[in-house]
């Protein structure tokens, strides 16, 4: 089965195993070593996933490797996570709107991978969905920057953070589109039935990832939810058990069952 940004996700599982000896290292019956830390932008779950010991969660994404930053709008310095000029200092001091809402996470001024494609910002973090200008609620926050461009979630902002190990997702859920999140429910459930999830993933955090695909910016993505649907058809058209079941037929045209579950909350549940 295809998964997305497979090195995240074995840094992930590494860093999740095993337990705290008192030492600060991992428990030493451990089968897995755990991976260094992570450079700026890639996905994390807490502090010590990252070079700069900061794992920031807020609604600009799912969490990433972070710093606090002192010159808002200009080059964050060069450090062990990152290169010189590779990320941004973005502020949230001042939104673009006095009616948008409060920005919500662990600072307010912090450094932002800089970018010229999606590809590039998801080499690390599969999470990040667009390369563009700073924005908040689609407007840019600081519209004197010019085209210099950063990785974001734009499906993230205005709404309140998801932590990646409870996947609690369904507060942040616009009424609109209950008919999108019940068709991600469905998914994640098929694709947990038919054991296409990795098995320490929540199923809460399968329909998260999901949902964040299906509804950016208040947009429905139509060619994923036509995709999963198709899945959801195709074996709903066999029976759970039997020669021919559910999870043994493959999908008829749909593509292979893909994971959706962001890389950070990959992972055992707490």
């Amino acid at each position: 089965m295809a998964r997305e940004a497979i090195a995240v996700l074995v840094f992930i599982a590494a860093s999740s195993c095993g337990s705290d000896d008192g030492t600060g290292g991992a428990d030493a019956s451990s089968d897995v070593a755990p991976l260094p830390p992570r450079p700026l932008g890639a996905a994390c779950r807490q502090d010590d996933d990252c070079l700069s010991r900061v794992c920031l969660k807020s609604q600009y994404g799912t969490p990433f490797c972070s710093r606090a930053c002192t010159t808002a709008w200009e080059p964050c310095p060069a450090g062990d996570d990152t290169g010189a000029g590779a990320a941004l200092c973005v502020s949230f001091e001042d939104p673009p709107s006095p009616d948008a809402p409060a920005f919500e996470g662990d600072l307010i001024r912090f450094c932002v991978p800089r970018c010229a494609s999606v590809a590039a910002c998801r080499a690390d973090n599969a999470g990040w969905e667009a390369c563009d200008v700073p924005r908040w609620l689609g407007d840019p926050l600081f519209p004197a920057l010019g085209s210099d461009k950063v990785c974001q979630s734009p499906s993230f902002h205005g709404k309140e953070p998801v932590d990646p190990g409870l996947c609690d997702w369904e507060k942040t859920i616009n009424p609109a589109y209950n008919n999108e999140a019940a068709l991600c429910r469905a998914f994640c459930d098929y694709m947990d039935r038919c054991k296409e999830l990795d098995p320490l993933t929540d199923v809460r955090c399968c329909e998260w990832g999901c949902f964040n695909r299906i509804v950016i910016e208040d947009t429905v993505v139509d060619a994923w939810r036509d995709e999963i649907r198709c899945l959801i058809e195709t074996h709903a058209a066999f029976p759970e058990q039997g020669p021919k079941n559910a999870c043994t037929e493959p999908p008829i045209a749909c593509g292979e069952p893909t994971d959706p579950t962001p890389p950070a909350a990959r992972g055992p549940s707490p």
